[in-house]
């Protein structure tokens, strides 16, 4: 298994940090897998938020419009536990180029029918067969970064920019796509989505190298099923795994509050334009906490986690005050950057798991933030409509330092070990 882990009491030399430039331009493969990246999570956020504006302004209703992002949500939960095995059985390439061809045109098919007398069921549908392939998506795409760049370092450089990406895409996504639904119609989001899955299928197909899959899989159905329970099982019996994977989950299932509760807090304070913006605001300020955990190394930053996620929380908490759009941003923004330690959590959890299971564990792992972000959106909007959106991201704050304190009590001992290997992959 890799990495070797030694204790954290022998020192080890002062880590130099990668360029991030530097990787991109003696890397063809991961710069074609951020090109790709970019293009489509930029509209994939146009397509939601296109979609909870429009449930909104149908329902009048918190619960209904978060119900929107929620629901693009839910088919990965079942994506990741039934198709990520794929990304281990499948030459991961080719479950890149599926998934991408098949989201472009479901997502097209979507904006043609994104018209007034269209049922939102409809609409609904469509999205959840669109989503359906991300899972798959993503479980490929991040087995592959560590074959891709094989040394610690580059791995951990890389995971960050990735990480920083998906942040940077929701804050121009969700920003954008409230200009373009004002301006425009939420059709027009959605064509552009479906437009950028399409530049990512040709960005992956001419930048991407051919690779054997990791396994080959045992036939059939129940070959399938067996594989898929290989991936849960190293997931849950391993200590490392079981805490860092459910840390995740249930962190993300708080911190998500904000963000649900974003427009309505925008509505209520008579600023609706404003609403992207203020969904924004904490992918914007992870992505500045991204770019600066990944400037102290990857052993140093193991030890930072559960400090940061416990900080994390407070600004959600100083939301009871309900200090008005601008100031919540701010609060928000700071507690995006202190959500950084999902990257080293991301980093050891790969390193740790052999190459042969990553694609499952990655799978099983995104299925579950899925779940917890559609849960937490959905619980965020229903409390914001029995009470108020402040109290409800200052409910979401206090839960989470428990969460954080329960954890705390069970935190493996690997949690403060060095990882020494460069070879991820062994």
């Amino acid at each position: 298994m890799s990495p070797v882990f030694r204790r954290s009491g022998e020192r080890p030399p002062r880590e130099q940090p990668v360029r991030i430039r530097d990787l991109l331009r003696r890397n063809r493969e991961f710069r074609g897998l951020i090109l790709a990246q970019i293009t489509s999570e930029i509209g994939d956020h146009f397509a939601r938020f296109a979609l909870a504006a429009l449930v909104f302004e149908r329902s009048d209703s918190v619960f209904y419009a978060a119900l929107a992002f929620v629901v693009g949500y839910l088919p990965g939960v079942f994506g990741a536990v039934l198709l990520a095995p794929f990304a281990d059985r499948v030459p991961r390439k080719r479950v890149l180029l599926i998934c991408d061809a098949a989201r472009a045109i479901l997502v097209a098919l979507l904006a043609v029918f994104a018209v007034a007398d269209t049922p939102l069921w409809a609409l609904f549908a469509m999205l959840l067969a669109a989503q359906l392939f991300s899972p798959p998506f993503e479980a490929a795409r991040a087995a592959l970064v560590p074959d891709v760049l094989p040394d610690l370092r580059e791995f951990f450089a890389g995971t960050s920019l990735t990480r920083a990406l998906f942040q940077i895409n929701q804050v121009v996504g969700l920003a954008a796509a409230g200009v373009v639904v004002h301006l425009f119609t939420p059709r027009t989001a959605l064509a552009v989505d479906a437009a950028t899955f399409a530049l990512s299928y040709v960005i992956l197909l001419a930048m991407l190298g051919t690779r054997e899959a990791p396994v080959e899989g045992r036939s059939g159905l129940r070959g399938f099923l067996a594989d898929t329970a290989d991936g849960a099982r190293m997931a849950w019996l391993d200590p490392l795994r079981r805490v860092f994977i459910g840390f995740v989950w249930l962190t993300a299932l708080l911190l998500i509050a904000p963000e649900a509760i974003a427009l309505a807090y925008a509505y209520e304070h008579d600023l609706p334009n404003l609403g992207g913006a203020l969904m924004a605001a904490i992918p914007a300020g992870a992505a500045i906490g991204v770019a600066v955990i990944a400037r102290i190394g990857p052993t140093r930053a193991v030890g930072l986690i559960r400090p940061l996620a416990t900080l994390a929380f407070i600004p959600l908490i100083l939301t009871v005050f309900d200090p008005g759009v601008y100031v919540a941003a701010g609060l928000w923004f700071v507690s995006g950057m202190l959500q950084a330690f999902l990257v080293p959590i991301m980093v050891t959890v790969n390193l740790a798991t052999p190459g042969q299971y990553r694609g499952r564990i990655n799978g099983l792992a995104g299925g579950g933030l899925g779940l917890a972000t559609a849960v937490g959106f959905g619980a965020a909007g229903a409390l914001a409509d029995l009470s108020s959106p402040h109290v409800a991201a200052a409910v979401a704050g206090v839960a989470g330092l428990v969460v954080v304190s329960v954890f705390a009590m069970i935190w493996p001992p690997v949690a403060d070990r060095l990882p020494v290997s460069s070879s991820p992959g062994d």
